[in-house]
């Protein structure tokens, strides 16, 4: 057989066909190509399976679709390819289109300087990802139609024939037909039906796109550009004849060929397994005997991938296996007399009986794969083409072969499109078995590109999109691991995405997402940092870092109002009978006392009216002085109060009247009430009258009585509270409170107190954010054309709300009804949600049914990671990751297993969080690193201590190195706290002097160091 193969091979370079007689496809009708044979072809993309599958799922997926498609597959006349192609060296081309160019320009839009994030994530990027995609291509031949139809179909197109003149090369349009559209129009919805049922992303490709994928798979080099094909009904320039050709055809004024525009190049066969096309060499692997054990295709592509190299393959499915294969069976049996042939019979046997039994039908099944290199480089094709042959024949225990009559043919024969042609070795497979290899079980992303990068295990690209769109319409997300996990990283990450993504384009023009998050700890200072720095010296005041303290400087009175207005909107006054309610419970219950509720709504309406110029009322008094800036405004606009009593209310209307609204506010502070003037309001008559008789019956007080009391205790605890505010955020669209300093727990009390800062927390992150021009009518008419733009403006941004250690509210259902109400709301109002937590109990039952995002980075014990399975009920191979998948962050980054909803379907995914080390470093929220990482900012500036630290610490953390300095200072006696402190400065140190382990700084293999850690 191999002199046989050599022959033909030598044979085929003497014959030199051209690339153009390998191609069928002649023109295109509608979604649909037609072969010069009139047969029908079309592309489906096939984005994949939306949760990990087992092999248990995959086949029993593919009898669901076997059932599904025997009828289409019983006779000759239909066939399925499918085709696959993984690429690790067209990674930095896809990583491009997918991520980095909007990214980039939305980087551009935002005026964020974020270069050396993005070079490096095109350094690391394109060395653990890779290129894949997978097509079905569906054809549909004339061999199936009845006598009658194939008359008619023959009579269409001479009529239209004569209807034309001569065209030559063109595009011979004429061969359309109705008859065989419909037919073929069938097959494609009942397998696009079929992939769909079962949770199979599929889209059939318009002749444009499927002509790019075929002439990208022919000529590599062409990936990614702006090609485009001329099809029928396509505005082109018609070409002129030579003046020389007396006789012009219509060929210059029709589209020109599908392969006069598909191939580039011509080929050229170098000895009998290598061809060059273009800039690359490729070498052909066929399946020469199917396998004994068919296994899912995933397989295979999972094994390759982490092989790294590039490779494309077709399997095709013919219908009529049973008619084709019937010779080959009636010889078996002739010759089974001899003890060779014995088990060739038993094979067709099985294959009769499981038709016999189960209408298990047989089709025709050949496959052919490929992989290339840069020409010239034959040593990296043989290497490649072994390994490809290697791993095909370890998919199930095949047989593959480098040996083909005609090797250009063979490499042909995995080009997606051209023809149904193969020098695949044809074999007789039973219909389920063979579809189970068909390229559809790899797992798929809901989006077609996103602004953030993740990747599967095996390398394959995974787009995010964090903005939500018309695929989220409501972004509920909950993130769930024990501590050092990679939970804050993957927060972060998603909150830069969500920065670069189509969330900055609105109709003002590109403006940072709204984003407010409820920190403990400085879990998100990096990322507040990396974007202060990325915006500049003159806007770093758009993100804000602030740890929350109960000190000069940080008052903050619940009771501001939107400018110009003298009482609540509705959302703000809910918030303050929630506060107040939460305010004046005991430490140690959680239900409101009777009629409270009730009288604190009244208080608050008081209030806000004793702050009026109305009978009865007080408002506050204007003095100079107090505000500076608000000083220099009235003289400068010569604003002219009252001589003897002055009101910070005056101040503030005349302010907006001459459009200083930004120094209205700040007068505003003043002008409305504070804790301690609750007091006064619950004192009224109309308090008094209402509630004289109310008594609490726990604490034998009237209501006034214990409201008072419990006010009173407030503004000694939290005199901050008790103040015109100080703690302000001017225009900063990115803020992040620190609430670790005045959120205690392990008492009552103190619990208490967290709950009342979660809450505080909520109110000055988000108070802005359920704005919108309904509640315009509530807004006084000399201000409310100036707040018709902003609620405008604020409903259409995205905005994003993150609690962290959600479970300190677990004792408190006040903050956790406000968050379930901003659940119900958000949507309507475009505001995302994030929650973190080390338990997914924490979370409550609300949230996690209503939730459409679920990171679990993993989980607690065994008795957690049941919990999680149960809970969102994940198959078989999900709850296996969940088990034992997820052993938290390491070299190739931090794995977490993600449920999503997005547009109506639900997708489970293991996924890789793969950063740079200098992104790393900048979202670090480990207290060590963290506290190296912020003295070298001080020293050396906030680029120059990234780069320095991600060549010296290429993992993203200094932990081993602190660690092990620190163990020495402890036996050498010094205390633990004082010990670690030191190790920080001492690294600092040679860091900044580059000493000690900074002198790698001046060794340029430090460089080959970063690069081979990032592989």
């Amino acid at each position: 057989m191999a002199l046989i193969a050599n022959l033909l091979a030598g044979l085929s370079l003497l014959l030199r066909q051209p690339l153009e007689s390998f191609c069928d496809l002649e023109t295109t009708h509608d979604d649909a190509f037609i072969t010069k044979r009139s047969d029908y072809v079309s592309f489906v993309r096939i984005e994949g399976i939306r949760r990990i599958p087992s092999r248990d799922d995959i086949a029993r997926i593919a009898t669901a679709m076997r059932i599904d498609l025997s009828g289409t597959l019983e006779e000759r006349g239909h066939a399925i390819v499918g085709w696959y192609a993984s690429d690790p060296d067209l990674s930095a081309v896809e990583i491009d289109r997918l991520n980095m160019t909007a990214c980039r320009q939305a980087a551009d839009k935002l005026g964020l300087n974020l270069a050396d994030i993005f070079d490096e994530r095109m350094r690391l990027w394109p060395r653990i990802m890779r290129w894949e995609a997978a097509y079905f291509i569906l054809w549909t031949r004339p061999g199936l139609l009845t006598k009658e139809e194939r008359k008619q179909m023959r009579d269409e197109q001479a009529l239209l024939c004569k209807e034309i003149p001569r065209i030559g090369g063109a595009q011979k349009f004429w061969l359309r037909s109705e008859v065989m559209k419909a037919r073929h129009d069938a097959f494609v919805g009942r397998v696009l039906s079929s992939l769909r049922a079962h949770d199979i992303g599929a889209t059939e490709v318009d002749p444009h796109d499927a002509l790019v994928v075929v002439r990208e798979a022919m000529h590599r080099e062409t990936a990614g550009s702006a090609w485009k094909p001329c099809l029928v009904g396509d505005r082109f320039m018609p070409r002129l004849p030579e003046d020389e050709d007396r006789n012009p055809t219509a060929e210059t004024r029709l589209w020109p060929s599908l392969r006069s525009q598909i191939f580039r190049h011509d080929a050229l066969t170098h000895g009998g397994q290598r061809v060059e096309i273009g800039q690359h060499d490729y070498a052909a692997v066929d399946m020469e005997l199917g396998p004994e054990d068919p296994r899912p295709f995933v397989e295979l592509a999972a094994h390759l991938g982490n092989d790294r190299i590039p490779w494309r393959g077709t399997i095709s499915l013919q219908g009529g296996g049973k008619s084709a294969m019937a010779l080959k069976e009636i010889a078996a049996t002739f010759v089974s007399i001899f003890p060779g042939n014995g088990p060739l019979r038993r094979a067709f046997r099985a294959i009769r009986d499981a038709r016999d039994t189960d209408n298990h039908i047989s089709v025709q099944f050949r496959a052919s794969f490929a992989t290339w290199a840069p020409s010239g480089e034959s040593r990296r094709l043989q290497r490649r083409a072994a390994t490809l042959s290697q791993r095909i024949e370890a998919w199930g225990n095949c047989k593959a072969t480098r040996l083909a009559g005609d090797p250009l043919e063979a490499v042909m024969g995995s080009v997606p499109g051209l023809s149904l042609a193969s020098t695949g070795a044809p074999a007789q497979a039973l219909l389920g078995d063979a579809l189970g290899m068909l390229p559809w079980n790899r797992t798929s992303s809901p989006w077609q590109v996103g602004s953030v990068l993740f990747r599967l295990p095996h390398g394959a690209i995974w787009p995010y999109d964090p903005a939500g769109g018309s695929k989220r319409l409501q972004v509920l997300d909950l993130f769930v691991a024990p501590p050092r996990s990679g939970k804050s990283v993957l927060a972060n990450t998603i909150n830069l995405g969500l920065c670069l993504s189509s969330a900055v384009l609105g109709a003002q023009g590109a403006k940072l997402p709204l984003i407010g998050k409820a920190d403990i700890g400085p879990s998100a200072e990096g990322f507040v940092r990396l974007i202060q720095e990325a915006l500049g010296p003159e806007r770093r005041h758009l993100a804000i870092f602030k740890t929350l303290l109960f000190a000069p400087g940080h008052e903050f009175n619940v009771f501001d109002l939107q400018v110009g207005c003298q009482y609540p909107l509705p959302l703000e006054r809910a918030f303050l009978q929630n506060f107040l309610s939460l305010a004046t419970l005991p430490p140690d219950t959680s239900t409101p006392f009777e009629g409270m509720t009730q009288m604190i709504g009244l208080v608050i309406d008081e209030a806000y009216r004793l702050c009026t110029d109305v009978p009865g009322g007080a408002p506050k008094g204007y003095r100079r002085g107090v505000e500076p800036a608000v000083d220099a405004a009235i003289d400068r606009y010569r604003i002219e109060l009252h001589p003897d009593d002055p009101h910070w209310r005056d101040v503030v209307t005349a302010l907006c009247a001459v459009g200083e609204h930004r120094l209205a506010e700040i007068a505003q502070r003043h002008a409305v009430p504070l804790l301690e003037d609750l007091i006064s309001a619950a004192r009224t008559d109309q308090v008094r009258d209402m509630f004289s008789k109310l008594k609490i019956q726990v604490t034998q007080e009237q209501a006034s009585d214990l409201f008072e009391r419990y006010i009173y205790d407030i503004i000694r605890k939290y005199p901050t509270l008790n103040s015109p505010t100080r703690l302000d955020f001017g225009s900063a669209r990115i803020i992040v409170l620190d609430l670790a300093e005045v959120a205690p727990t392990g008492s009552a009390a103190a619990n208490r107190q967290t709950e009342m800062m979660y809450m505080l927390a909520r109110h000055i992150l988000a108070r802005n954010f359920f704005l919108k021009p309904d509640y315009l009518p509530y807004i006084p008419e000399p201000v409310r054309d100036y707040h018709r733009g902003r609620f405008e403006e604020i409903l259409e941004s995205v905005k994003r709300l993150d609690y962290d250690e959600w479970h300190r509210t677990q004792g408190s259902p006040l903050v956790r009804a406000q968050a379930e109400l901003d659940m119900r709301e958000g949507p309507k109002h475009n505001i995302q949600l994030g929650f973190s937590s080390q338990r997914l109990s924490d979370m409550g039952d609300a949230l996690i049914s209503q939730s459409t995002g679920r990171f679990i980075l993993r989980a607690g014990d065994e008795r957690e990671a049941e919990e999680i399975i149960d809970r969102f009920n994940l198959s078989d191979a999900s709850a296996a990751v969940v088990r034992h998948g997820l052993h938290g962050p390491g070299p190739g980054g931090a794995p977490f297993f993600a449920i999503l909803e997005v547009d109506g379907d639900r997708y489970e995914q293991k996924l890789v969080n793969s950063l740079g080390p200098i992104e790393l470093w900048a979202l670090s929220t480990t207290p060590g690193d963290t506290a190296l990482r912020n003295r070298l900012y001080a020293r050396l500036g906030f680029s120059e201590a990234l780069a320095r630290l991600a060549r010296i610490f290429p993992s993203g953390s200094a932990l081993k190195q602190i660690e092990r300095r620190k163990a020495d200072r402890l036996r050498g006696g010094e205390q633990g706290e004082r010990a670690e402190t030191g190790v920080i400065e001492e690294l600092a140190d040679e860091l900044s002097d580059g000493k000690g382990i900074g002198l790698k700084l001046l060794d340029r293999s430090a460089d080959e160091e970063l690069a081979q850690a990032a592989e």
